[in-house]
């Protein structure tokens, strides 16, 4: 169900339509000019991605080396609905009259787990808000082919901080997170690569203040596999109950039941393409209210 995209190739469907880019994380921001911008870090390297519209639909997805050593670029997956097995849903037929969906995995386990704590802690519009002033304030700026950026400041400046400062730069709620987050992500990025990504998701889970939304997000963002995050992921009821409001049962464990049922071995590509239509609204949900996700994680 996913393809790879090289920086040399540009994918597209059957019917020649451009993937939508999946801007989840909230490091992606849009610029004057219509266009997804985010640094990404890997091994050794700061690469900026930039996704442009496309006239006809879609985006054309771009990474370029800002710093560092080349070899190590991003991974590019690309999820398209027309390789799903069943369309005979509503929800299957909204998700092919959308097209297919191109998604940048995230390169460090920091970057990872600090976007799965904005997920669970804030709506996305003010997450993107939150995270780009704090990047400006206290992250390391870089200057690209399109103007000056900023990644969000390491776990080490984060470990440093006093408590003053993160809420001076709107981290205050989720502070004692960032340095959980931190202080596991020093002791485990140069290890991640070893161990298999479920085992990572499950080493994880019991830290406090993680917790296993926190863990699974954050390790389907690196892996690109969604299975990682539970069958009852809260965005991903409200994003299904959006498309086809009328099949789906109300309870959260009815729901996961149904889902898991219905998506079987496909679920990361369902999730994918679902959660895609989410951001392709640029908001987490309809709402701006923060109060249903503060007790989320």
């Amino acid at each position: 169900m996913t393809a790879q995209v090289t920086r040399e190739g540009t994918w597209r469907d059957r019917t020649e339509r451009w993937p939508a880019a999946m801007v989840e994380h909230p490091g992606w921001w849009l610029d004057g000019t219509g266009c997804w911008r985010r640094l990404l870090l890997s091994p050794g390297a700061v690469w900026l991605a930039v996704a442009t519209p496309r006239p006809d639909g879609g985006h054309e997805v771009a990474l370029d080396l800002i710093e560092g050593e080349p070899g190590n670029e991003p991974d590019v997956d690309v999820v398209d609905p027309a390789e799903l097995t069943t369309h005979g849903s509503r929800l299957g037929e909204e998700l092919l009259a959308a097209g297919p969906v191109a998604r940048i995995r995230t390169g460090e386990l920091w970057e990872a787990l600090v976007g799965a704590i904005f997920r669970c802690t804030m709506p996305l519009e003010r997450a993107r808000t939150v995270y780009r002033n704090a990047a400006k304030a206290l992250g390391m700026g870089h200057d690209t082919p399109v103007g000056r950026d900023w990644v969000f400041p390491g776990p080490s400046m984060v470990l440093e901080l006093e408590a003053d400062v993160f809420d001076v730069c709107g981290l205050g709620e989720i502070r004692d997170r960032l340095r959980t987050a931190a202080w596991v992500a020093r002791v485990l990025e140069s290890r991640r690569l070893t161990v298999p990504w479920y085992q990572l998701a499950t080493v994880l889970a019991p830290v406090p203040g993680i917790g296993a939304l926190i863990a699974g997000a954050a390790v389907a963002d690196l892996s690109g596999d969604f299975r990682l995050l539970p069958p009852t992921d809260f965005l991903v009821r409200r994003r299904v109950r959006a498309l086809d409001p009328s099949a789906w049962p109300e309870g959260v464990v009815d729901f996961g039941a149904r889902w898991q049922a219905m998506t079987g071995t496909e679920r990361s590509t369902w999730t994918v393409l679902v959660l895609a239509r989410q951001t392709a609204a640029r908001t987490s949900c309809g709402d701006g209210g923060t109060a249903d996700w503060t007790a989320l994680c």
